[in-house]
């Protein structure tokens, strides 16, 4: 019998098709895909390496897989994540958890009750510049946060989309830049206030509801962040700023590229990183496979995933309300 773990993709979109891509490469993986669009089953043939195609999610579930990731669209999380609960399947689930609060707390109650993991693909963390800025933070080389920045903007996200949702779904901007809130909350923890704005601004072909936000948020440890989106900008353009009382960093998240800046000298240095995005991925099944084999928490857990989607809601309420 072999030995190798089997996981299970779910949904066979952009997404759901690099997972898949990844993870054929593994020699210690038996890979297999589920999509009730059966014409998908020829694409993800071409992917290469021997991936077998369900187009029965309990056909799927009687191959027993011990992994899933669960990459289909967001109202249907939940139900996903709670079926391969029920079947004794471990779950990774794309970002953002679900589609409501209410959801996003019954999966982390079931993963809770059941003792399975539940880990969220917030793959950004995975980034190794990311996680030399959190390891500057954790060290205190950069003293007291005080503050940051994330930005981030494109118009050929709209562009490039295979469905029409980001325009069709109200607030789809936000849940789609979720990462920067995620990466926020690791570097300066819980929120206690947000307070968002945004409008529709620009001519553009394809637009959405809203097309530019712009938030602040205040953390409980007194740190206060600024938060722009955008789906207006082209070409793409991303970045990342923690402020400390000790040291600045800049992090270029187009090229992967940090500044350094030293409050008691002038002038910065630079530290370079090599932006493969395949990597992120490679480190992120990596990560779940560990969570499950060795009993360790995901790098992502639920509630983390949770704790951002709550973010994402204040803001969207805010805006739907009149309030942004």
């Amino acid at each position: 019998m072999s030995d190798n773990i089997k996981m299970l993709v779910i949904g066979c979109g952009s997404i759901g098709m690099r997972h898949l891509r990844i993870l054929a490469e593994r020699k210690d993986v038996e890979v297999a895909a589920f999509d009730s669009r059966i014409e998908l089953s020829r694409e993800v043939a071409g992917l290469g390496g021997d991936i077998r195609f369900f187009s029965s999610l309990d056909a799927a579930l009687d191959w027993e897989p011990k992994i899933a990731v669960v990459a289909a669209p967001n109202e249907v999380h939940c139900e996903l994540t709670l079926r391969c609960f029920a079947a004794g399947v471990h779950v990774l689930c794309e970002k953002p958890l679900a589609d409501t609060i209410d959801n996003g707390c019954r999966m982390v109650e079931a993963a809770r009750d059941s003792g399975m993991r539940l880990a969220v693909g917030y793959s950004e963390r995975y980034r190794p510049s990311v996680q030399y800025m959190e390891e500057l933070v954790k060290s205190g080389s950069m003293g007291n946060l005080i503050g940051g920045r994330a930005m981030v903007g494109t118009y050929n996200t709209l562009l490039c989309a295979k469905t029409d949702a980001r325009s069709r779904i109200f607030g789809s901007l936000i849940i789609d830049y979720t990462h920067e809130l995620d990466l926020m909350r690791l570097f300066f923890g819980d929120v206690e206030d947000v307070i968002c704005k945004a409008n529709k601004p620009g001519k553009k072909d394809i637009g959405a509801d809203p097309s530019l936000a712009a938030m602040l948020l205040v953390f409980k440890g007194g740190a206060v962040v600024s938060v722009h989106m955008d789906y207006v900008q082209h070409p793409q353009r991303r970045c990342l700023e923690l402020y400390g009382d000790v040291q600045t960093a800049e992090l270029d998240m187009q090229t992967d590229f940090i500044r350094l800046y030293d409050c008691n000298r002038p002038g910065y240095r630079v530290q370079a990183f090599d932006p493969v995005r395949d990597d992120r991925f490679r480190a992120e099944h990596q990560d779940i496979i560990d969570a499950v084999t060795d009993g360790t928490p995901p790098r992502v857990t639920g509630e983390d995933g949770l704790r951002v989607l709550e973010i994402a809601e204040r803001a969207i309420s805010q805006i739907r309300n009149g309030l942004g």
